[in-house]
C-alpha cells in the first residue's frame, strides 16, 4: 500500500506543478531576453546627463553659462565655451562629466536656462573605471559648423528686419510730426488773439506851476514869496 500511496502522491504532485506551470504560461512575460530587447524606461528613470537636441536647432542648446559646473556638487562637470563670431549665441566647445563621481542629483538639470540637460536612457553603462569621463557634446561636433552658420543666417535677417522696423516707426513718427505741425500753422489764424483797442488817458492831467507863468497884462509872474 505504502508504494501505490507513494505513486499517487507523486502523480498528484507532478499534476499541481503542471498546473501551475500551465497557468503562468498565459500570463504576460515580465522579463526580457536581454540584451536581444531593451526595456522600456518612464521619465523618472535617472541615468547619465545628456544633452537635448531641439527640432528648431537641429542641435543642443548649450551656452556656457556656467550655472551646471557652480552648482555641482560632486564637482564632476567642466565645460568650455564662449562667444562665436558671427551670432549672439554664445557655444559651449567642451562638455565633459566625469560620471565616477556623479551622483545624479538634478540641480544641473534645474538651474539650465536653456533646458538642455536631461537625464539619459542609458541602463548598462557600468564600468570600473575611476576616470569615467563623458564628452557630451561628441555626438553634435559633425553638425556644430552647419548650425553656427544657419544661426548667421538667421540672426543677419532679423538684423535687417529690425533695422527697417526701426526705420519704419522713424518714418512714422517723422510724418506724424509734419502733420500735427501743419495743422497748428493752419489753425494758427483763427485762434490768433486780436490787439487790444488805445483806451483813452483817464488820469487827470498835472496842475500848472505858477513859476514862470504870464499874468493877463503879459507879464511875468514872481512867486508868492519874492518881493515886489
Amino acid at each position: 500500500m505504502n508504494y501505490f500511496t507513494s505513486i499517487t502522491t507523486g502523480v498528484k504532485s507532478l499534476l499541481t506543478g503542471l498546473g501551475i506551470t500551465a497557468g503562468q504560461m498565459r500570463r504576460k512575460n515580465v522579463t526580457l531576453q536581454y540584451p536581444h530587447e531593451k526595456p522600456e524606461l518612464t521619465k523618472a528613470y535617472r541615468s547619465l546627463i545628456s544633452l537635448v537636441q531641439f527640432d528648431d536647432l537641429e542641435t543642443h542648446d548649450c551656452v556656457a553659462c556656467m550655472q551646471c559646473v557652480k552648482i555641482c556638487p560632486s564637482f564632476c562637470i567642466e565645460i568650455e565655451g564662449g562667444k562665436v563670431e558671427g551670432i549672439k549665441r554664445m557655444r559651449a566647445s567642451k562638455f565633459e562629466v566625469d560620471f565616477a563621481l556623479c551622483s545624479m542629483c538634478g540641480l544641473c538639470l534645474d538651474v539650465c536656462p536653456t533646458d538642455t540637460l536631461e537625464y539619459s536612457k542609458l541602463y548598462d553603462e557600468a564600468d570600473g573605471r575611476r576616470d569615467w569621463v563623458f564628452d557630451l557634446l561628441d555626438p553634435f561636433r559633425n553638425f556644430e559648423d552647419e548650425f553656427v552658420e544657419k544661426q548667421r543666417v538667421s540672426d543677419a535677417k532679423l538684423a535687417k528686419e529690425k533695422a527697417a522696423k526701426k526705420a519704419a516707426s522713424l518714418k512714422a513718427k517723422a510724418e506724424k510730426a509734419a502733420t500735427e505741425a501743419a495743422a497748428a500753422a493752419k489753425a494758427e489764424p483763427a485762434t490768433k488773439p486780436q490787439p487790444a483797442e488805445d483806451s483813452p488817458d483817464t488820469t487827470d492831467p498835472a496842475p500848472p506851476s505858477n513859476n514862470g507863468a504870464k499874468n493877463s497884462n503879459g507879464s511875468i509872474g514872481e512867486n508868492q514869496g519874492g518881493s515886489e
